[in-house]
């Protein structure tokens, strides 16, 4: 196998390991095992546990960052809506088909560790900045009203992080393309419109 591969088997059983057992109820061993290398080969590629984990971190927010690309207004395939709600339903299918390390994010090592912590706390910070340059060159072409942009990015983030959890406990299901939209759609519409029935506002 190429060290390349190899490397990359390990990440694979690292996630899944983490996932399943946690951060801390997984061990340098566990993850040799499952992955059938030796320890030595384990420290060719990671200097320990944290490495790896934070490697699998980076790795998911460079892929989350791919996610998002820039609306066009000036497109004749696809209207702005369009464009957006395409976004958000790569979000939720990378996220969702990633049922490990969502449950690392999520669950798996929130309180259990300063280190882990700060590294969960700098992905969503850098995470809700992605969706914030989002929301900031829309507020620049001219398709969304003034508003706070950080605020709006917080609710944003905070509005994914509830489907993905309610995902992993099994509600809403997320398991196939035409639930991804469904769901990526309705929370656009409530983003853009809110929840008040068309010309009313509240007294």
């Amino acid at each position: 196998m190429e060290p390349i591969e190899r490397r990359s088997q390990i990440l694979m059983h690292a996630a899944t390991l983490f996932g399943e057992r946690g951060y801390h109820n997984t061990s340098i061993h566990d993850i040799i095992t499952a992955a059938g290398v030796a320890r030595g080969t384990f420290y060719l590629y990671f200097a320990n546990k944290r490495n790896i984990f934070e490697e699998l971190v980076d790795i998911l927010l460079m892929r989350l960052s791919n996610c998002i690309q820039p609306v066009d207004t000036d497109s004749e395939e696809a209207t702005a809506r369009e464009q957006l709600l395409d976004n958000m339903v790569r979000i939720l299918a990378l996220l969702s088909s990633e049922p490990a390390l969502l449950s690392i994010l999520l669950k798996g090592a929130v309180n259990l560790d300063k280190e882990i912590d700060e590294k969960l706390t700098d992905f969503y910070a850098k995470l809700r900045l992605v969706i914030e340059s989002s929301l900031r060159l829309g507020s620049e072409i001219g398709i969304l009203r003034p508003c706070d942009i950080q605020l709006a990015a917080q609710v944003a983030l905070g509005a994914i992080k509830e489907i993905l959890t309610g995902h992993l406990d099994g509600h809403p299901s997320l398991t196939s393309e035409e639930e991804i939209r469904a769901q990526a759609s309705a929370l656009l519409d409530i983003f853009a419109h809110g929840v008040l029935a068309q010309g009313k506002r509240i007294p």
